[in-house]
């Protein structure tokens, strides 16, 4: 029942704090910019740099040390904080899904799962593990997402079939319409040959 009753909150948009986040957000959600739509828990019961793995922490496999913002996430009285979704695949691809500490009920999934690429970054990875971490709320079956690359090629190949299916019955008729052309030119005779004079 109350997992019912929290996809019917997510259906209508109520989507959970991000405990953590900062003063960016209002009303400290992942759901504002086109982005940071990702809940990620990124410290441990302790207030310290939470690891995903054998790679370290957020920040070390981010490589974003030189920012790390542990202190404002304690301040705020949590533990997570929104990131980019272009950064959750890249984190997923490095450390593996199972590694990675993702709060379902605070990350926009329906958003993420119809987004495909971020800052450059396919996002297929990311929308595979949300699958697998959120299940109840995947809005999109596995295997019914598309990879933008692979619906681009698709989409290619079809319009040059289509081209090539359209253009060669096309030249046909052409040239059987100027072969009929010069046959009425010359009446159905051979077109005439010239003859070099002889002198």
């Amino acid at each position: 029942m109350k997992l019912a009753l929290l996809m019917l909150g997510l259906a209508r948009g109520e989507q959970a704090v991000c405990p953590g986040e900062g003063a960016r957000y209002e009303d400290f959600k992942c759901n504002h910019d086109p982005t940071h739509r990702v809940c990620a828990q990124l410290l441990d019961g302790e207030g310290q740099p939470l690891d995903w793995g054998a790679k370290g922490n957020f920040w070390q496999i981010t490589g974003q040390e030189a920012f790390q913002w542990d202190s404002e996430i304690r301040e705020n009285h949590g533990d997570s904080w929104c990131i980019c979704m272009w950064a959750t695949a890249r984190l997923i691809a490095t450390v593996g899904c199972e590694n990675v500490h993702l709060r379902c009920d605070a990350t926009d999934v329906a958003y993420v799962e119809k987004s495909y690429v971020d800052g450059g970054v396919n996002l297929q990875p990311a929308k595979k593990c949300l699958q697998q971490k959120c299940p109840g709320l995947s809005l999109q079956r596995l295997d019914d997402a598309v990879d933008v690359s692979d619906a681009a090629e698709r989409l290619a190949t079809a319009s040059a079939a289509r081209i090539f299916h359209l253009a060669l019955p096309a030249a046909a008729a052409l040239l059987m319409l100027a072969l009929l052309a010069l046959r009425v030119a010359y009446g159905g005779r051979s077109a005439p040959v010239s003859r070099p004079e002889i002198e």
